[in-house]
């Protein structure tokens, strides 16, 4: 029981991590998918809108073959949320080309 009572607790902050921040504003399919290739090598897998507009999940698939799952927020490219294993590989740096 107490081993579940941490598993618990511990996916806690990650699930307050993928609720829109108050002054979240809606974000388009095409801009989500524009952000998130902007940031990450790879490409789009699925895209699901969350929370009437204001959250678009991506799973995201890298070149090694890692899947992604990705939140984003307007405005801008807000990154709420970037779940999966292969993020640091597949991570455009500032500066880098695409």
């Amino acid at each position: 029981m107490r081993h579940l009572l941490l598993i618990c607790l511990c996916g806690l902050p990650a699930l307050a991590l993928a609720d829109p921040p108050r002054h979240a504003q809606p974000i388009g399919p095409e801009a989500a998918l524009a952000c998130a290739a902007q940031r990450y090598r790879g490409e789009a897998l699925a895209l699901r809108d969350r929370d009437h507009g204001l959250v678009q999940e991506l799973r995201w698939r890298t070149p090694a073959g890692n899947v992604l799952r990705i939140h984003l927020t307007g405005p801008g490219c807000r990154f709420l949320e970037v779940e999966g294993v292969g993020q640091a590989e597949a991570r455009i740096l500032p500066g880098e080309r695409p």
